[in-house]
């Protein structure tokens, strides 16, 4: 009967260590990705987001710089090594059925680093947190650049009169 017993209590103890962990906060100390590459990594909410091979296509001013598929990470592109900061990157990423369109984004998103890209729901992990557009977002798109120290976001506010298709509705 204490066997009985003994077994969901340690379990409920346990189930915290085998929890997937959100994305870290920015600044955290991970590996270094390696020279000139850069290493991705995918969630939905808490759960990482496994996916075989990932998609990236980059657009600067109607000119594709990037459009090819990887397992886990990849070299910056040399067409990528002297961008003009115009924060004006397009990036389409899409792993397994997941799709994500960031616009606006920095140039300097291609240096050595680590990106998180998903989409999260509420109650939102550390990093999204403290937004004033984030107070009544049913969702957020984002691209976490690390230790660059940045975010790119798309959301969706709960508060759209008459909600029609629209921004959000996936593309």
């Amino acid at each position: 009967m204490k066997c009985s017993l003994a077994l969901p209590l340690c379990l409920l103890m346990v189930s915290p260590v085998f929890a997937q962990r959100r994305p870290p906060v920015i600044g955290r100390n991970l590996p270094d990705p390696g020279p000139h590459r850069i290493e991705v990594r995918f969630a939905l909410g808490e759960k990482p987001l496994k996916c075989r091979y990932f998609h990236l296509r980059a657009i600067l001013d109607d000119r594709t710089i990037m459009d090819d598929r990887f397992a886990a990470g990849f070299p910056v592109p040399p067409e990528a090594e002297d961008l003009p900061n115009q924060e004006a990157l397009e990036l389409y990423l899409t792993c397994g059925k997941q799709r994500w369109h960031f616009t606006k984004v920095p140039e300097n998103v291609f240096t050595s680093s680590w990106w998180w890209v998903g989409t999260d729901y509420p109650p939102f992990q550390e990093t999204l947190k403290g937004y004033d557009w984030a107070r009544d977002a049913i969702w957020i798109r984002y691209l976490i650049v690390d230790p660059q120290g940045f975010f790119v976001e798309r959301h969706c506010p709960a508060k759209f009169e008459d909600q029609k298709p629209g921004p959000c509705y996936i593309e």
